[in-house]
C-alpha cells in the first residue's frame, strides 16, 4: 500500500464502518482497509485516539473518529455532500431520520446469535414504527429529491448510501419486511447496483455475518 493511502480500521464486519467504505467506494478512492479479528484488535485498541473504531487515519497519522463524522467529511470531500450548506442539511435530515430508525432496529435483534431478542418487539416495530417511519423518508424524498434516482438533489449522495446500506441491513436481519417494503427501495437499489465502482466493491467484499 502507498504510505500516502488513507488508513481506515474497524473489525471485520460491515457495521459502523460500512457507510464509509461505500463513500469510498463510490467515489473509487483507494484505502488500506484494515479489519481487526479480536486479537488484533486488543493489540490495537492503545494505537486508537480515544480507544474506539472505526478510525479514519491520515498519512500523517492524524485520526479521525465517529462513524458518521468520518461520513460526512469524506462525502464533502468526495462531492457527495452536497453542493451548498442547504442540500448538505437535507442529506443530513435524511440521515438522522434514518439512524433514528437504525437505533431502534439494533435494538432488537441478537448479532451474535442473528436473531430477534422478541418477535412481539419486532412485530410492534414493523407494523408500527417502520411502516411510519418510510412514510416520513417518502416525505422528506418528495421535498429534497430533484431526480427520482435519488434521495436529495439530481446526483448521488452519500444520505442515499446511508439509507441503502441501512435497509439492506435491515432486510437481512429481519427479512420478513422485504415484501412489504420492497417496492419502496426498488429504485434505490437499481441505483446503487448500476453505479460501477459501487457494484464492484459489493460483489467484492468480504462476505462477514454482520
Amino acid at each position: 500500500m502507498a504510505n500516502n493511502l488513507l488508513k481506515l480500521c474497524y473489525y471485520d464486519i460491515r457495521g459502523r464502518a460500512e457507510i464509509i467504505r461505500l463513500i469510498l467506494a463510490a467515489a473509487n478512492r483507494r484505502y488500506n482497509d484494515v479489519r481487526f479479528d479480536i486479537t488484533q484488535w486488543s493489540e490495537n485498541k492503545s494505537k486508537m485516539l480515544i480507544g474506539q473504531i472505526p478510525v479514519l487515519e491520515f498519512a500523517d497519522n492524524t485520526q479521525l473518529t465517529q462513524s458518521l463524522s468520518i461520513a460526512r467529511y469524506l462525502a464533502k470531500e468526495t462531492g457527495l455532500g452536497g453542493t451548498h450548506n442547504l442540500e448538505s442539511a437535507r442529506m443530513d435530515s435524511v440521515v438522522d431520520a434514518q439512524r433514528d430508525m437504525n437505533e431502534m432496529f439494533y435494538s432488537l435483534i441478537d448479532f451474535e446469535k442473528q436473531d430477534s431478542k422478541n418477535m412481539d418487539d419486532v412485530k410492534k416495530f414493523i407494523d408500527e414504527y417502520l411502516a411510519n417511519h418510510c412514510k416520513n423518508l417518502a416525505k422528506l424524498k418528495q421535498v429534497y429529491s430533484k431526480n427520482d434516482k435519488y434521495f436529495v438533489g439530481d446526483k448521488l449522495s452519500w444520505a442515499d448510501l446511508f439509507i441503502y446500506n441501512s435497509i439492506d441491513d435491515l432486510f437481512r436481519f429481519l427479512p420478513q419486511v422485504k415484501n412489504k417494503f420492497d417496492n419502496q427501495f426498488q429504485g434505490l437499489f437499481d441505483t446503487i447496483h448500476s453505479n460501477k465502482n459501487l457494484k464492484k466493491y459489493l460483489d467484492e467484499r468480504p462476505q462477514t455475518t454482520y
